[in-house]
């Protein structure tokens, strides 16, 4: 018998998760052994500081007697000037926690802030894929979601965009939170827009993460929970934003597809995604929400199986179908999905010019797939020509031709 190979899951310290759970965070904090009078920085974006999200933070931590200052800014995609300004902040601020509220971006900006506040050096020298670069432990952090989306809260990576407009990232198991609040009252006022587009972002992390050849039993644990209740929630969370149910779920399989992210990594979806989102200044989850059915078609020939049997954890009836057909009626639920939740369907859509797809195309096949070691993680080998019919089909929006 062979037994599978070691493999290691990056988890958060400690999990809060439940309504009204921001009220524990002072309790939290001081249990991180903070004294009292210490000096806690939050870093909100924008948004979420215009919608007073933090003030129950806030409240909860001076409550039990700790300092609180916020910075708020971070944009919604930020670049590594955004993160060296934040580091700046929390370096020169003499703070003792971090806490980072809202998305993915301002909780990456945290992570990144809470690194480099204890590690020399500038922000671009720690960021660069997966090697690990942080010799020293970071000032404690805590982070709070506002969305059910990233699952930054439970991962070990943090993203920014270089100089080149390309996303970058840090990956450590430094990156980890110390503590991860998961409160689903946070995210209620999450406008619909980005409630879609986040929770498409909570769904490929699954997806992607079922689907690569080197899954392990514990990711497809998360994932496919983590598919199941998004396929049941993300509509109602969308259309119903104060259904709590909804927003549980949907902040369930954000972090369900955090943690998934720990096991093994994003292939094609991620890799596409966050080269054009930057180049076009696109959301991260909107380019997500388009790009997401038509890698699971594009990879359909190499895991049929797999794909077949995520239908029936999309809500999908297959039963009686050939297995062929299940795992297409998978790609399909998805995509109507996408259409359901009124995201764009086409890169045509997005007003990305046809003329610079060849241009795209090189740039993931030469370079882009290996920063993502692609020829590892994701089922179907690229090449200039497939990955071509795959851009030609996400331009015009055409899933699923029949074969001639």
């Amino acid at each position: 018998m062979m037994l599978p190979a070691i493999r290691h899951l990056d988890t958060v310290a400690r999990l809060v998760f439940g309504t009204d759970s921001t009220n524990k965070i002072g309790e939290e904090t001081k249990r991180l052994g903070i004294e009292s009078d210490a000096k806690i920085s939050l870093l909100v974006d924008a948004g979420v500081a215009k919608l007073g999200l933090a003030d129950k933070v806030v409240t909860s931590l001076e409550a039990e007697g700790l300092k609180t200052e916020i910075y708020s800014e971070i944009e919604r995609e930020p670049t590594l000037d955004t993160v060296q300004a934040s580091v700046d902040f929390v370096r020169s601020g003499g703070f003792d926690v971090v806490v980072g509220i809202g998305g993915g971006s301002a909780m990456d900006v945290a992570k990144a802030a809470a690194i480099m506040a204890t590690n020399p050096g500038q922000v671009p020298e720690y960021y660069g894929g997966y090697e690990d670069r942080i010799s020293r432990k970071p000032l404690p952090k805590i982070l709070v979601p506002t969305t059910g989306g990233t699952g930054s809260e439970m991962s070990n990576a943090a993203v920014a965009i270089n100089e080149k407009a390309v996303k970058t990232f840090i990956t450590s198991p430094y990156a980890l939170a110390d503590v991860a609040i998961v409160d689903p009252l946070m995210s209620v006022s999450c406008p619909p827009r980005v409630t879609a587009s986040s929770g498409m972002d909570a769904l490929s992390h699954a997806l992607e993460s079922f689907l690569t050849p080197r899954h392990t039993q514990i990711s497809d644990a998360f994932a496919l929970h983590a598919i199941r209740i998004t396929a049941s929630s993300l509509r109602s969370a969308y259309y119903e934003g104060e259904d709590v149910q909804a927003r549980s779920n949907m902040a369930l399989a954000a972090a369900l597809g955090g943690m998934g992210m720990n096991v093994v990594p994003n292939n094609i979806g991620h890799c596409v995604a966050e080269a054009i989102g930057p180049m076009y200044k696109i959301p991260h989850g909107v380019t997500m929400a388009l790009v997401t059915p038509y890698q699971m078609e594009y990879n359909l020939p190499a895991s049929l199986e797999r794909m077949a049997l995520l239908a029936s954890y999309l809500g999908e009836n297959v039963h009686g179908l050939a297995v062929r057909e299940a795992a297409q009626e998978a790609v399909r639920s998805v995509s109507r999905l996408v259409e359901d939740l009124e995201l764009p369907t086409s890169l045509k859509a997005l007003r990305i010019p046809k003329s610079e797809l060849p241009r795209i195309v090189s740039y993931i096949v030469e370079e882009r797939q290996f920063m993502y070691d692609l020829t590892s993680w994701n089922p179907k080998k690229l090449s200039t020509e497939n990955v071509t019919e795959l851009f030609d089909k996400m331009w015009e929006g055409s899933l699923l031709k029949e074969e001639t």
